[in-house]
Formats: C-alpha cells, structure tokens, sequence
C-alpha cells in the first residue's frame, strides 16, 4: 500500500481473522473492523517494526476501507500506517518546543516529568491521509472543493460506522486519539479520519482527512485540514461563550470551528477500470485457443438465445464496449502476454459482471412504496415484500414478485451459463465460476439495502448465507436433472423456482425445462471465445408453449388416434 502516496517502510501483519462489516454499493466495497486492543505479543511486534512505543491503547486490528470491486482501486487508513507517519527522529522544532513548556509548567506538580519526554514525537500527532493501492492511479492536486450541500441533504444512510485505530492519555496529562468515521449514502459516501491532541495547558491540534465518493460519477475528492491553537487562548474564548471550558476541550467537535487552519490540502481522482477496458475491448481472447470445435465466431439466434446487437467494427471485429484503438489492442496483447493470471482475473471480472446483470434483469421487480414515508409495504403470507414485476416471469408463469423469487430466477439462468463455463479449459473455469457467484452476491446485498432497506450488516449476512445455501443445493438437483431426464429436471425447478407449490401450471413448468434444455442448446453453439465476451443475451421463454403443447407419443397413445393419416391407419388395422 502506498501511505498518502508513498509506499511504506515496513507493514505490519494482521492477525485478525474476523471479516467486519461491510457493504457492496453501486460498485464499491465500504468495509470497517472493529476489534480488541492489541495484546503482548503483536505490540511487540509492531513496536519492532516502528522503531517507537506504540500509544497505550492500540487497535491494530482495526480496519476501514473503501474499495472500487471493478478497477481494484482502494483506499484503506490503520493504526500501523498512521503511527508510521509519526516523526521518530525529535527533529520537529515545534513539537521539542511544546514538549519543554509543557514539562516546565508541571515540573513542580511532576518531579518525573523528563520520562515522558520521548526521543519522538510523543503526541503520536500524524499527518495521515489514508493508504492506496500502489498499481493504481494516484491523487492529483485539485482546487474542487468537496460539495458540502450536497452532504446537507436529509439523504437515508444506509451504512455507518465509527472506528477507534489509537488513544493515548499521554501520562494523564491531555489525549491524543486517531479514529475514523464512515457513513454511505445511496448516491455517495463521506469518510472522516480525524486527528485530536489536547496537551494541557500547551497546545490542542485537529487534523482532519475527508475522503468523498461520489458513485455516478467514480469521483473521490481527498481534503486535508490541519488546525491547531494554544491551549489558553482556547479556554478563554470557551469562557467568553458562557461554556464550561474542561468539558468542552474533550470534544473535538466543540473545538473545530475555534482552531485556525495551518494546511490544508485537496486532491481528487476519477476512477477508471483502465485494464478491464483495455482487454474487453480486444478482439482476442485467451479461449480463442480452444474454439476449434465451434467455428462460428457470431451468436446464433435461437427461440432461447435473442440475437445481440454489438457495435460492428470496421474491421469485422465485435469489441463489447466499441470501437476499440490499435493502441489499447496492443497494450491488451502485451499485457497479456507479461500477466496472463492477472489479465485472467480482470477479463473474468468484467464479463460475468455483465452476465449476472443479464441474468438478473430477467425476473426484475420493483417496490414503488419504499418512496414514500408513510406508505406500507405489502407483504406476502410467508412476509416477505411484494413488488410489482412485468414479463413472462411474472405475468404469464404468474411468478410473485419477490426477492426470493427473483433470486430463484437469476440462479436459473447463472446455472446455464456455468454449465456452459465448465467447458472452459481447466485452468480457468474456476476463476469464472468464482467471479459469476461473487457478482450476484454483490447485486443481492445492494438490492437488499436499496429496495428493501434491510440496513442490518448481520441480518443482510444471514441472508446471503441461505442463497448459498440454496445455491448448492441448486447446482445438485439442476445437475442431476439434465443428466435423469426432464422429469427430475422438472422438479428440481418445481422445487426452486415454484417454491413446491401445488397448484402451479404444469404446462409453464414444461415450458421452464424446455427454456433450459434450449438455453443450453444454445450455449453450446457457441464457441469459447464468444461466450468469454459475455455476447449472451436470453430469449423469450414465452416462444416454448408451442412445443409443450405437442402431445408425446405416449400422450397421443392414451388420447386415442389423431384424425388424419394415423386415424384412417388405425381404422383399416383395427388397431
């Protein structure tokens, strides 16, 4: 990681197994961690790799991070990090000068007061802006300043969080604490890494590092704002106000607004998946080694398979994304051929996510009540939220609108897309198939914020371990059915997208398992290289009925003799 820009000295390792609490929203990973204070043996260890004593209380465990799942931009603030910021070298003139007054004024109260004095900075006072990834785009210098009215507004949070990283009494005489606040909203987030010391009768100091996402637009705006004042002309301007100075010097925020600013910075970047656009937008792929058996480089247009429509290149290549460059084709080869397990994970990364999006938009619903603030949402008998959906799903299989429901839909359609990516060469359908499943679970934890507001971290997590749950269940009876006969097949999906209900039409059920077999079909007509460009879109199911009408032989034998060819037959054998 690069610390405000610069990669780090040393890195401490944490020891901590516990994942924290996070949230996938419009693309981004907001994550905290909040754990117990660090025992004997990993301050040792931090201490080693420092070269300072680390504060009194030390939450190296303790984690907050903001991540961008597409690019793999991210930034993230620790203890380690920041305490590595903190100058070790008792050069800083102004701090030695502090530290004399303020052991000349207690040296009559505290005879010992010269240990105190540290061969560092012994305020722990750090100019810390967070630490990014070093491969990718850093800060650049920037007068826009982050847009406050925008933070005004009466926004619903749909994530909060306060992490301690450090606190230090500094020998009972004053604090000096690190400690980050995050709150997302549904249209951006506002993270707040703030700095407080108060040394008695010295000196109080705030420095603030604000980071700002604005998810339309992948904007981040990165401010750094230092104050400080001395102690006494804090007290008095408290006690000019009518307010009890002891008390108020403990608050941070009753201090802010009378400290002078003495820096300030402001950076901002716009986050772009610089790779993942380079190598979609290729006219190669590295499943064009294995597309031999099926040399028909375009999607066939089936009943189960719509025909996509591309942007065609003058060269007769199909990029997804559009015209693409001759310098990003080669800057996609090159890298490529340097990286092949990094470029893997990228391309995988990028077309499943457009795969699990097609597979999703095909049972979409909506909540119109959640808009409203007194309106009330209605419920199914089992109490989940009902919605309002359109389509063959809903309105013709007569499917009810629900999270559960579409969740069952978009597992069908994921489970025929990774049949199909079991035909990739060995070494990559895993990365595939790992990126399709983690794609969902990211759409499924947004959808349960943003449409059914389900704010619990714990509850969403309980959640999203039953569609796992599910999900390997699913992938077993799915498999054992294409392999048994439609029959089986029919009902595992009796069983999963039916929910084993009763009273269902049997012929939208037929209708479901020829889908399937015919999605499939489709699937395999297809060449390697094709599907790896994520050039799939479904069809209507609706176009089956007419084939499931068609009586089977051993329906049309117990229906009796058709009229026709076979009836007159049937007439002149007896039979």
């Amino acid at each position: 990681m690069a610390v405000n820009g610069q990669q780090p000295l040393s890195s401490y390792a944490s020891s901590a197994s516990d994942g924290g609490n996070s949230i996938v929203h419009q693309g981004f990973k907001i994550m905290t961690r909040k754990l117990p204070i660090l025992k004997a043996e990993p301050i040792d260890e931090m201490t080693r790799q420092l070269g300072i004593t680390p504060p009194e209380m030390i939450f190296g465990d303790n984690l907050v991070s903001i991540e961008h799942l597409d690019s793999g931009w991210r930034i993230q603030f620790t203890a380690f990090e920041a305490l590595d910021k903190v100058d070790k070298t008792s050069q800083s003139m102004l701090q030695v000068a502090h530290s004399k007054e303020w052991q000349s004024s207690r040296e009559k109260k505290h005879e010992g007061i010269t240990e105190v004095v540290k061969p560092f900075d012994w305020s722990y006072s750090t100019d810390y802006k967070g630490a990014i990834q070093k491969s990718t785009p850093p800060f650049q210098p920037s007068q826009k300043p982050i847009p406050l009215e925008l933070l005004k507004r009466p926004d619903p949070i749909i994530f909060f969080d306060e992490v301690m990283l450090y606190e230090d009494e500094m020998a009972d005489n004053g604090i000096t604490l690190l400690s980050c606040k995050v709150r997302v909203m549904p249209a951006r987030l506002l993270l707040l890494c703030r700095f407080f010391m108060r040394l008695d009768n010295v000196l109080v100091r705030i420095r603030d590092t604000r980071v700002y996402v604005e998810f339309a637009t992948r904007e981040v705006i990165r401010e750094y704002v230092a104050k400080e004042e001395k102690y006494e002309i804090i007290r008095q301007k408290l006690s000019m106000r009518g307010l009890d100075a002891p008390a108020q010097l403990r608050e941070p925020n009753s201090l802010n607004d009378l400290l002078p600013v003495v820096d300030t910075t402001l950076e901002h970047l716009i986050i772009k998946s610089y790779i993942a656009r380079q190598l979609l937008s290729n006219s190669s792929s590295p499943y064009a080694q294995n597309s031999s058996s099926h040399p028909q480089p375009q999607v066939k247009a089936t009943a189960r398979l719509s025909e996509p429509k591309p942007y065609e290149s003058k060269n007769g290549d199909v990029p997804v994304d559009g015209p693409s460059q001759t310098i990003a084709h080669k800057v996609a080869a090159e890298t490529r051929r340097l990286l092949p397990s990094v470029t893997e994970t990228y391309v995988a990364y990028g077309v499943t996510e457009r795969l699990v999006k097609e597979c999703a938009h095909q049972a979409e619903y909506s909540i119109p009540q959640r808009n409203g603030k007194d309106e009330i949402i209605p419920k199914t008998k089992n109490g989940e939220d009902l919605g309002v959906g359109s389509g063959w799903w809903y309105e013709t299989l007569g499917l009810t609108p629900t999270f559960n429901t579409w969740a069952q839909v978009t597992f069908l359609h994921m489970y025929l897309l990774t049949v199909r990516m079991r035909c990739f060469p060995a070494k990559h359908a895993p990365t595939w198939h790992q990126h399709l499943l983690n794609h969902f679970f990211y759409i499924a934890e947004d959808r349960m914020v943003t449409v059914h507001n389900v704010r619990s971290s714990m509850a969403r997590n309980n959640y999203l371990k039953d569609l796992f749950i599910q999900w390997r269940g699913l992938l077993a009876g799915y498999d054992e059915g294409l392999i048994r006969g439609d029959a089986v097949l029919a009902t595992a999906v009796w069983r999963n997208v039916f929910k084993a209900d009763e009273d269902l039409d049997f012929r939208g059920l037929g209708e479901v398992v020829s889908y399937m077999r015919g999605v499939l079909k489709g699937l395999d007509d297809m060449n390697d290289d094709t599907v790896a460009r994520g050039q799939v879109v479904f069809g209507d199911p609706g176009s089956e009925r007419a084939g499931v009408l068609v009586s089977s032989r051993m329906m049309a034998s117990l229906d009796g003799p058709r009229p026709g060819k076979n009836a007159s037959i049937s007439a002149q054998t007896g039979r």
